[in-house]
């Protein structure tokens, strides 16, 4: 699998999600069904993984639960803490000029017997010719000629009738770009976010991932080991034998979706915008879903992966699964490769104490953490000392 593209610079994550939607041959064909019927996309994805991934817990009763027995919970992005997160960027001025032109066009309001009540050839030319935010680095230069300009320099010399008819159009496409983009955003695929952190240094120094994401600093963090997932794939099982070993079977292609639905986010400053000719395919009525387009089937994957550069600093990586194999699971999936509990430094002891009891049924190391006294870091602690200075406070029992 040939994954990067080094003519056109993108990202290897990219170059991943348009091959896979290339063989797209169904109007129901989703990532994971992609991913499950040609594995062999997969082949060279691994070398991109790093050893451990981690994972930042708040401490409460779901979580706790979910470590005790291996598993990962996705969460549909609304839920996350940026706005802008996996939200598909689009031109809602380029969309009304494409739109309205169009409309112009075909309903025969160029070159009418009374200007008055529709374009020449000239204006609806220089209205063509005109520039949106989006399509034009220099919009805010003096000499740029821009659409909304043009558009309202030209209405000015127009009937009533057309002026309202004119400005209730624009208003209309407006709208209908932003409902088509909150249907995008509804979507439903599920994601479980990871950092690609080192033991040594990172989870010592990000003092601000334990405080927004472990409830400060009194949940834990997850090392997981996914080297498991660098293996080659090869199902044991086909589809005809499920019936056969059906726990193996699906232990078979979780573990190909987990490969396949992990990457790092790459971080910028501009978003992932969808064409306005995309964005007008999109139907708005109730029934109908997305339309089964590979480039917006593309465009959607690629949302996902793509953050603000302002969030860098969390070396990000995500797994990204169809709503349909996470709600088989009720969004919380197998994930048996932990390796490492670290416990929060501010940590209650009951907590403390039932996660040891859990790392110790799992069989994994456990780590504590503590403030250093001289910087603002912190520094690991081992198990031994906290379970002396447990036995050391029980000796100096007060009611003795």
């Amino acid at each position: 699998m040939y994954l990067r593209n080094h003519k056109s610079r993108k990202k290897w994550q990219k170059a991943f999600i348009d091959t896979v939607f290339s063989h797209k041959t169904a109007t129901h064909d989703t990532f994971s069904k992609i991913i499950i019927n040609n594995t062999k996309l997969l082949e060279g994805k691994s070398n991109y993984l790093p050893k451990s991934l981690f994972k930042f817990y708040s401490p409460t009763s779901d979580n706790i639960i979910d470590i005790k027995k291996k598993r990962i919970q996705l969460s549909h992005p609304r839920t996350f803490n940026d706005p802008f997160d996996c939200q598909a960027g689009y031109d809602v001025e380029a969309y009304e000029k494409h739109t309205l032109l169009k409309y112009i066009k075909e309903s025969g309001c160029v070159e009418v017997k009374n200007s008055q009540d529709g374009f020449t050839n000239d204006e609806f030319d220089r209205l063509s010719s005109s520039k949106t935010s989006l399509n034009n680095n220099l919009y805010y230069s003096p000499k740029v000629v821009k659409y909304s300009s043009v558009l309202n320099e030209l209405l000015l010399n127009k009937s009533q009738d057309f002026y309202h008819i004119i400005c209730d159009l624009t208003y209309k496409f407006r709208n209908e770009a932003k409902a088509k983009i909150e249907k995008i955003r509804n979507v439903n695929i599920r994601v479980a976010c990871f950092s690609d952190l080192h033991r040594d240094n990172d989870l010592d120094d990000i003092i601000q991932m334990w405080s927004h994401y472990a409830d400060n600093h009194k949940g834990f963090c997850v090392e997981y080991d996914i080297s498991p997932l660098k293996e080659s794939i090869c199902f044991s099982l086909e589809n005809y034998e499920y019936h056969k070993n059906p726990s193996k079977y699906m232990e078979e292609r979780i573990t190909t979706l987990i490969l396949g639905g992990l990457f790092p986010v790459i971080y910028t400053a501009n978003r992932v915008n969808i064409p306005k000719t995309k964005l007008k395919k999109i139907k708005l009525d109730e029934i109908s879903g997305l339309p089964h387009d590979i480039e917006i089937d593309s465009i959607l994957y690629k949302t996902f992966i793509v953050k603000s550069a302002k969030w860098n600093y969390e070396k990000e990586w995500r797994l990204i699964l169809d709503s349909d194999v996470c709600n088989y699971y009720d969004n919380k999936i197998p994930f048996p490769y932990i390796k490492r509990l670290y416990l929060g430094c501010k940590m209650n002891s009951q907590t403390l104490d039932m996660m040891i009891e859990i790392a110790e049924e799992l069989g994994v190391e456990i780590v504590m953490m503590e403030m250093c006294n001289k910087k603002f870091l912190l520094e690991s602690s081992s198990l031994d000392l906290y379970k002396w200075r447990k036995e050391f406070r029980k000796e100096r029992n007060p009611l003795l």
